[in-house]
């Protein structure tokens, strides 16, 4: 060091000794170098810090993907999902829509066999009146069943809103074609036998089948969380209860026989033509219903199971009469 800064030196080493009391001006290139270092130490321990803390917690690994059979399963519990409190709480509205469909269609036969003794009787002249009559009835009633039938589409629970839209537009472009026809009827637009026989053919295939396969469908989509819904307790009853092995075998008997309805009745859902539907409809239902009858075995299996006879005490041949009464 130069001699003019021999004493310069001391000065710093004794300002050192004693920096608690006295401030040293830093030139501004140690400040910068003093701030660099402490910003790397920084970002040097995060950088530990974060790798001890990846060694110590391993990154969550993503779920394993569901099997196909696990997806359908999944697919059962979110339709059944409080099928059976909205079922109970609806239950009372179906069964007035079934009673009076019941009495409807009654209607609808008994008015059929009116007409034909009204035909009978008629003569040349009157025979046009009647059949006119005659089917006026019969389209007032059939316009009160489709009303009745929009409210329970409307209102049931367990069906898709997709489903649900495209069954009411269904019936109330069927309703409006009855009431065009109903009009017409009593104003007097159809002349003949052969126009009126016309009118009835292109009110059921435009309008009257497509709305009976859109209902069709709806029903089938409900029975479809029906079997949801049953298959879910069933499972969650061999998970949870102990059971015989042969109510178990009958148990799993049953899932099995509900998959192959479940799968008989979602095949309902794409076809087109409502001949077809009705028919694989009346197949799946028998089939649910033998389902329903397995079931019922499996439970009955249960039952001996869970409550064994009682076996009764054996009676010495040997004994006396009244030995023997006495005993019983």
């Amino acid at each position: 060091m130069p001699k003019g800064h021999k004493g310069t030196r001391v000065l710093l080493l004794k300002m050192s000794r004693t920096a608690s009391c006295v401030t040293v001006p830093i030139p501004f290139t140690m400040i910068r170098l003093r701030h660099t270092a402490l910003l790397l130490s920084v970002l040097l321990g995060i950088s530990v810090a974060a790798h001890a803390q990846e060694a110590e917690e391993p990154a969550e690994a993503p779920p394993p993907e569901l099997t196909e059979e696990e997806q359908a399963w999944q697919r059962r519990f979110e339709r059944a999902e409080g099928f059976r409190i909205k079922m109970l709480q609806t239950r009372r509205g179906v069964e007035i829509f079934y009673d009076f469909r019941k009495r409807n269609l009654e209607s609808i036969e008994d008015n059929r066999t009116k007409c034909q003794e009204d035909l009978r009787r008629a003569n040349r002249d009157t025979t046009f009146s009647t059949i006119l009559h005659c089917y006026r009835r019969e389209l007032l009633l059939h316009l009160e069943l489709r009303q009745k039938q929009r409210q329970y589409a409307e209102s049931i629970y367990g069906v898709s809103e997709e489903l649900r839209v495209r069954t009411l537009e269904k019936l109330d472009t069927l309703i409006e074609a009855l009431e065009a026809v109903i009009d017409g009827v009593e104003s007097d637009v159809f002349r003949s036998t052969e126009e009126l026989i016309e009118a009835k053919k292109n009110l059921h295939t435009v309008y009257r089948v497509p709305a009976l396969l859109a209902v069709l469908q709806l029903d089938t989509d409900r029975s479809i969380t029906w079997v949801a819904h049953l298959m879910h307790r069933l499972l969650t009853m061999t998970q949870n209860t102990e059971l015989s092995s042969d109510a178990f075998s009958k148990a799993s008997e049953t899932l099995t026989c509900f998959e192959e309805g479940e799968a008989g009745l979602m095949d309902i859902g794409t076809v087109e033509r409502y001949e077809d539907a009705n028919f694989m409809a009346s197949q799946a239902l028998t089939h649910l219903q033998s389902c329903v009858n397995i079931l019922r075995e499996s439970h009955t299996l249960q039952q001996a199971f869970e409550n064994p006879p009682v076996e009764e005490d054996t009676i010495d041949e040997g004994q006396s009469p009244r030995r023997r009464w006495r005993n019983q």
